[in-house]
């Protein structure tokens, strides 16, 4: 009995130490993921991608064809309002204008002519009639003078006239010279640079692209969902991927009021205070603030992951610090829920600001449990 009493000893002290380490781990805390109740003003962000553009981007073409002769200007360079950007060949313009220079000059000596030959049928008309008075020419003799007199007149009205659009020949062709000359309409930069000296360029070719320097804007598309909500004054948020690390205020200035072609609505958007390493072509994106028509007054507002059904109410696992002070207790806690925001469920009773909620592995919790909180 003795010697079976000592084999026995190691089993039992084997047995105590299992029990203890089963007890152990039975009463071992589950780690959990949590989330805070908040409170929010309804509000809704949204970014959408946009693009830089000039406030002021103008195409330059040539309003007559002809051979490039010079092309002075290189892209990105700055040009002044007046400066000459490009020219074209004017030798077939300037023949065309010399020789309606030399039909007004004939129209001219039309007019000229024809005023000579009036002052000449007048003075016989006046004669005529005079003698007619006089009864010392017949009537055929007056009507006839009378006649060539009306005819003198009309020929220099005629002539009068043919000057007239002799002269709008002139300055037409005058303009068409003055056309071979492509200078800016603004101080600015060039953007675009499409053509190349000699080469052909047909009326309305655009040859550069002309854009402002300062006061750049962006360009954004907004779906239809959303435009409604978007207005003239509207501030938003404007971050460029190539200038890390700014963020830009700016103001809506033009909303669309048809989409177009796309399904979408352009919006134009002015920068505040841009500096100058803001390019046209720039990726940018905006950041709209939305009001939630819903929203009345500060939210509370708990994480969606946090809530669950039960069979006749809706409630999370509220987490209140144990007594240890390094862990917390999960309470089922029963609350009522509002309206759905982007942010969460919007909590009408059962929890207030600040309160701390399981929000994953809610099926495993039970009421009362002791867990640790995953930061």
């Amino acid at each position: 009995m003795k010697y079976l009493s000592l084999l026995l000893l190691p089993l039992l002290l084997l047995t105590a130490c299992g029990g203890r380490e089963e007890a152990k781990i039975e009463t071992r805390t589950r780690a959990i993921r949590y989330g805070v109740v908040t409170t929010d003003d309804g509000n809704t962000t949204q970014t959408y991608t946009g693009v830089a553009t000039a406030a002021g981007e103008t195409p330059l073409s040539f309003r007559v064809s002809g051979t490039i002769r010079t092309l002075p200007v290189k892209l990105g360079e700055q040009v002044k309002k007046g400066q000459l950007i490009a020219t074209i060949d004017p030798a077939d313009l300037q023949v065309q204008s010399s020789q309606s220079r030399a039909q007004y000059e004939a129209s001219q000596a039309q007019v000229q002519s024809a005023e000579t030959q009036l002052v000449a049928a007048r003075a016989a008309y006046e004669r005529t009639t005079r003698l007619y008075e006089s009864n010392s020419v017949s009537l055929s003799d007056f009507e006839q003078a009378r006649s060539q007199f009306q005819n003198a007149q009309a020929q220099v009205e005629a002539a009068k006239s043919q000057l007239n659009a002799s002269g709008a020949q002139v300055r037409a062709a005058q303009n068409q010279v003055s056309y071979t000359r492509l200078t800016a309409p603004f101080d600015g930069v060039i953007t675009t640079l499409n053509a190349e000296a000699n080469e052909f360029a047909g009326s309305g070719k655009v040859i550069v692209t002309l854009s402002t320097e300062t006061d750049p804007e962006v360009q954004v598309n907004l779906p239809e969902s959303r435009i409604g909500a978007v207005y003239t004054g509207m501030k938003v948020d404007i971050d460029f991927s190539a200038l890390p690390g700014q963020q830009h205020r700016g103001e809506v200035v033009e909303v669309a009021y048809a989409s177009g072609d796309a399904p979408s609505y352009p919006v134009k958007i002015r920068i505040f205070d841009a500096p100058a390493t803001i390019r046209p072509g720039m990726a940018a994106s905006v950041q709209f603030t939305f009001a939630d028509s819903r929203a009345a007054g500060n939210l509370l507002l708990t994480p969606i992951e946090s809530v669950t059904e039960g069979p006749t109410d809706k409630f999370v696992y509220l987490l209140t610090p144990s007594d240890s002070g390094n862990t917390y207790v999960a309470y089922k806690k029963t609350i009522t829920i509002g309206e759905l925001h982007q942010r969460g469920f919007e909590v009408k009773t059962g929890l207030k600001a600040g309160d701390k909620v399981a929000t994953a592995g809610l099926k495993q919790l039970l009421d009362g449990m002791e867990v640790r909180l995953l930061e």
